[in-house]
């Protein structure tokens, strides 16, 4: 059980077990929010201008569409991965029974909103934004949401919502840094959401395997963070001078994602223990 604890993550505390109609009612809610915030503040946190509910009302059920069909889609092909890899069983049937399943359905849907939740984060996230002089990258705090998804999700989950992230991006809505978005391999910023996913991954799987609090935290939320830079280094190269790629791509972030590395390291086990005081009445016997 201490074993068990340990090596949790906030994704089995969150929402542990409600009925498939709470996860089916609890998906469309975020999805709806996820589309209007898109819809009425496309590119910060100041509302569209001018102004339209018709235009709010269109671009809003089109980012309601891509929210749920991403973040269910994901759900569904990460369960049939899992049936596949995980099952000596046929895998026809696997295919074709196994995700229609009560329970099946109810774990489906109960990663889908989680994927959907962490998505909207690191898209709220993405609006704090700042840009210093001519440099093309933003600082943002995206790298924060990443890190905390990363941890409270785990490897897989923490892989799907940056990716259901990403792809949110590329299928036109305004979720970027300064609410770009588009195919990321044309952004000069788009080798860094890459490394969103690897990053969000890697702490997970870290947390996963014990480094959940304190300073094993902190180093697995600094590997993360140093493993985004690879990608997003690499690609800025192809949008400035090499000799400006870490001038303009590494230096500045330094400080300002030391200080992100240290806020998600002390948020994750709080909110942990928060929960697990709600769920059990009591102090988790780790902390």
């Amino acid at each position: 059980m201490l074993t068990k604890e340990r090596t949790a993550t906030l994704s089995q505390a969150i929402l542990p077990a409600p009925s498939i109609t709470a996860y089916a009612a609890l998906a469309l809610i975020l999805a709806l929010l996820a589309a209007a915030f898109e819809a009425l503040f496309p590119t910060s946190f100041s509302l569209v201008s001018p102004f339209s509910w018709s235009s709010v009302l269109k671009d809003g059920a089109k980012n309601l569409g891509i929210v749920l069909g991403i973040g269910l889609g994901l759900a569904y092909v990460s369960h049939l991965a899992k049936g596949l890899l995980g099952s000596s069983t046929n895998q026809t049937a696997i295919l074709t029974v196994a995700p229609g399943e009560p329970s099946a359905r109810t774990e489906l849907l109960g990663d889908a909103v989680r994927i959907i939740a962490f998505s909207f984060l690191i898209t709220i996230f993405a609006r704090i934004s700042i840009l210093f002089g001519d440099n093309p990258v933003p600082i943002t705090g995206q790298t924060l949401a990443v890190l905390l998804t990363g941890a409270a999700l785990g490897a897989r989950l923490g892989l799907l919502a940056t990716l259901g992230y990403m792809c949110q991006g590329m299928g036109g809505m305004n979720v970027f840094a300064g609410g770009a978005s588009g195919l990321v391999w044309q952004l000069s910023s788009g080798g860094y959401i890459i490394g969103f996913v690897a990053a969000a991954f890697l702490v997970g799987f870290m947390v996963e395997r014990g480094w959940g609090r304190g300073a094993p935290l902190l180093v697995a939320m600094l590997l993360g963070n140093v493993l985004l830079y690879v990608p997003g280094l690499l690609q800025l190269g192809f949008f400035v001078p090499w000799e400006k790629v870490l001038a303009w791509g590494l230096y500045p972030f330094i400080p300002g994602d030391l200080a992100k590395l240290y806020v998600a390291s002390l948020l994750v086990p709080a909110a942990y223990w928060v929960l697990m005081r709600y769920r059990l009445g009591e102090r988790p016997a780790w902390t």
